[in-house]
């Protein structure tokens, strides 16, 4: 459960706008590593503005992330890229929504939490479990499943954020286009799509969350195709990519996770695949 946050606002040097954009996003595969930081936020906050946000079960958290791996890289590159020394607020969290939270886990079963309710999901064997690592576009072949974070430009271009490659067996996962709530900072509505993809030159926009089926092409943009449309995203450079692999995770309260889920004809869920989106990898693999 969230307690406690930090909030951390940081101005770049004249000149240093983009290198501290590209440093802020290099850092979310830091972050996804982080065993006690349940959600972390890059967030810009205007021209040569941004901050970071993020939320704690406890100050054992919140203390390991002030000391960890993107602490130390945010000191070796302060004076570098920011104009200032970083502004460092406490936070209490009094309210918050939760994303495909885990309330509990076990042998047998788990007990998953999202704005639409809590859901109990029996596990049945062999279950793989499934994290993320860094990865790059190069990684994307033809036909591959994929998901894209976006968000809306000004001039209406749908220009990605963050890339999720996923392996042939989430295929279908979640199909279709739902919009998300805005983060922390930010005014602007995101969307979890889910679809095919070909890469070509193109620029539409709205913020959203995009999956689905790559083929490549030329240029710098993915079409993401679902049951009833598809989407066309910008991709810059530095966009953030990460690979979804098979390997062992730890189930635990707090984690933030995705089951692909089976309802049976009593309806109850079972799942035999969950991914793992926040925490290291553990010798408890499930």
């Amino acid at each position: 459960m969230e307690a406690i946050g930090l909030f951390v606002t940081l101005e770049a040097r004249p000149g240093k706008e983009a290198d501290a954009e590209a440093f802020l996003k290099s850092a979310q595969p830091l972050a996804l590593n982080e065993k006690g930081t349940l959600k972390w936020y890059a967030i810009k906050l205007g021209p040569g503005k941004f901050g970071i946000f993020d939320t704690f079960a406890n100050e054992g958290g919140r203390n390991a992330h002030l000391t960890g791996e993107i602490a130390k890289a945010l000191g070796a590159r302060a004076n570098e890229l920011f104009a200032a020394p970083p502004q460092i607020e406490k936070m209490e969290v009094l309210a918050s929504t939760p994303l495909k939270q885990v309330e509990s886990a076990g042998d047998n079963s788990i007990t998953i939490q999202n704005k639409s309710g809590v859901f109990h999901i029996n596990i049945t064997q062999p279950l793989t479990t499934y994290k993320v690592v860094p990865s790059d576009l190069n990684h994307i072949t033809d036909n591959d499943y994929i998901g894209v974070a976006s968000t809306q430009a000004p001039d209406g271009t749908e220009v990605a954020k963050q890339i999720f490659v996923f392996p042939s067996e989430f295929r279908g996962a979640v199909e279709g286009s739902v919009l998300l709530d805005p983060q922390p900072g930010s005014a602007a509505q995101s969307r979890m799509t889910n679809g095919s993809v070909s890469l070509r030159h193109a620029a539409e926009s709205h913020s959203r969350m995009t999956n689905g089926v790559v083929q490549k092409g030329r240029g710098t943009a993915l079409v993401v195709r679902y049951q009833d449309g598809e989407r066309t995203i910008s991709v810059p450079a530095n966009v953030p990519v990460l690979g979804v692999v098979p390997g062992e995770v730890q189930l635990a309260a707090g984690e933030t996770a995705y089951a692909k889920t089976d309802k049976q004809a009593d309806g109850t869920l079972t799942t035999h695949m969950i991914l793992v989106i926040g925490g290291p990898s553990s010798g408890n693999g499930k």
